[in-house]
């Protein structure tokens, strides 16, 4: 071992010295390397030291059940370094269930996750730093549900975050016999967040908001008056909570040091459905997924795996209650394709819309392969600025198989009227009316959809492009009233 941290740091520090050099620095590079290696040697072997004097005592506490090896100092460093802004320590209980995680037994289960965590984790990242909460949090979700948002626990918990049927509505998800909002990976996650932040503010502590997460903030607060500790940490404390949540814990610390490091345990993602391009959309009317998947040519199957919260193949949707919308979907289609196929309008309606647009001299251009942006701008004699204006390309799109409109002399607003013919064709002929309301201290979303007939929470968000649940005071809000 140590002779390769040797190399390393002379590798290393070879480097510094020609930089050094090149700034006429001098230094006697010898001695100088010598010296350093020895110190950086040494701090890595004090801290080595270090973690198996902290192992070694929590085997005594464990009363000596627990055997650490070399390679669970290795580990304990790698803990440490992954460690952000929840606490992770290593002990006999973690040790217990990372021995089982990267079992041979175990790798097709986390192999499984890891493929299922490209579609889920960047959702729950994006989320958690709107709103505030630590990103290793996502891995709780796979110690809830696997990342299942199917999986319904004997007291009925469900979705990827296992919300029992009385939380839910606390926290304001929809349940009725079309529509499970538990299972929608947005709306769940963001009910999430709120339950956290408000746990973390009682306890002060990421994991016992967490532990709070699995028996209940009650829970643990009768926990804390029966240890009679104050301000406890959760390894502190854990021995006064229920055995589930003793466990839960060093799942959670044991799954996220496992998915952190998967190579190094020879674990690969494996592909699924979910890894498909998609599209969030949000609903206003009524649509059928079974014309929906054959518009866009995907099964029923994978459609569904998308949308988990719908009961039935009939969505109900309308402007008063919106539905959200994952729409798997090829990079070439067009956005008119998307809105023709979301509201089954026959394929002949769009083609004569674009038929239209023929007739002002627009000219199209299928991608080859070989070809980019600039060269089919080039070949057209437009600029690159307008090619992707007039498609939807941004810089990385690829132009391959795309029906591209190249007109040298159309209409730059083109693409717009197809789509706009195509929402026309298809919106409500009826006039929405809006009041604005000026967010008060105080004021909640819940409380402001209450004083205005015909709002409601996900129409709010919508309308105003609300991410989160913040509000600031005097913010200016758009609150829809009903049909005028």
């Amino acid at each position: 071992m140590n002779k390769k941290i040797s190399f390393l740091v002379t590798i290393g520090l070879s480097v510094f010295l020609k930089l050094g050099h090149a700034q006429e620095v001098s230094i006697e590079a010898s001695g100088f390397t010598e010296n350093v290696q020895t110190a950086l040697i040494g701090q890595i072997e004090r801290q080595k030291e270090s973690i198996s004097l902290q192992l070694d005592s929590i085997k005594t506490v464990n009363g000596g059940n627990t055997v650490f090896t070399d390679e669970d100092v290795n580990i304990a460093q790698r803990i440490q370094r992954i460690q952000k802004t929840v606490p992770l320590e290593y002990n006999g209980r973690v040790k217990a269930y990372l021995d089982k995680y990267i079992s041979r037994n175990y790798k097709p289960y986390m192999e499984k996750l890891l493929g299922l965590g490209d579609y889920y984790f960047p959702i729950y990242e994006q989320i958690f730093a709107e709103q505030g909460i630590p990103e290793e949090v996502k891995y709780l979700s796979v110690v809830e549900s696997s990342l299942n948002p199917h999986t319904l626990s004997t007291s009925g918990a469900l979705g990827p975050w296992q919300f029992i049927y009385g939380t839910a509505k606390l926290y304001h998800l929809s349940m009725d016999g079309t529509y499970d909002e538990r299972k929608d990976v947005y709306s769940s996650t963001y009910a999430v967040t709120t339950y956290l932040k408000e746990a973390y503010d009682e306890f002060n502590d990421w994991l016992l908001a967490l532990a709070s997460y699995n028996c209940g903030r009650g829970c643990v607060r009768r926990a804390i008056q029966r240890s009679g500790m104050n301000n406890p940490t959760y390894w502190e404390l854990s021995p006064f909570l229920p055995k589930e949540t003793q466990n839960y814990i060093p799942k959670f610390v044991a799954m996220t040091y496992v998915l952190n490091h998967a190579e190094l345990y020879g674990l690969n993602a494996q592909s699924n459905n979910l890894q498909m391009e998609s599209k969030v959309m949000m609903l206003d009317r009524s649509i059928s997924l079974d014309n929906l998947a054959k518009n866009l040519g995907v099964s029923m199957d994978v459609l569904k795996e998308f949308n988990p919260a719908f009961k039935r193949s009939q969505v109900t949707a309308s402007v008063e209650k919106p539905r959200r919308l994952v729409l798997p979907f090829q990079r070439e289609m067009s956005d008119s394709e998307i809105y023709s196929a979301l509201y089954s309008q026959p394929a002949v309606e769009t083609k004569a819309v674009l038929a239209a647009a023929d007739n002002e001299e627009t000219k199209y251009h299928r991608g080859q392969k070989g070809e980019s942006q600039q060269s089919i701008a080039y070949k057209y004699g437009v600029t690159v600025q307008n090619l992707r204006a007039w498609n939807g390309l941004n810089a990385n799109s690829s132009v391959l198989g795309r029906n591209l409109v190249v007109a040298k002399s159309m209409d730059d607003e083109l693409p717009n009227k197809v789509v706009a013919a195509v929402k026309t064709s298809v919106a409500k002929k009826t006039s929405l009316s809006y009041v604005t309301h000026t967010v008060r201290k105080g004021d909640t979303l819940s409380d402001i959809v209450q004083k205005y007939k015909g709002s409601s929470v996900s129409r709010l968000k919508s309308d105003n492009n609300l991410k989160g649940s913040n509000l600031r005071i005097g913010q200016k809000l758009k609150v829809y009233k009903g049909n005028s």
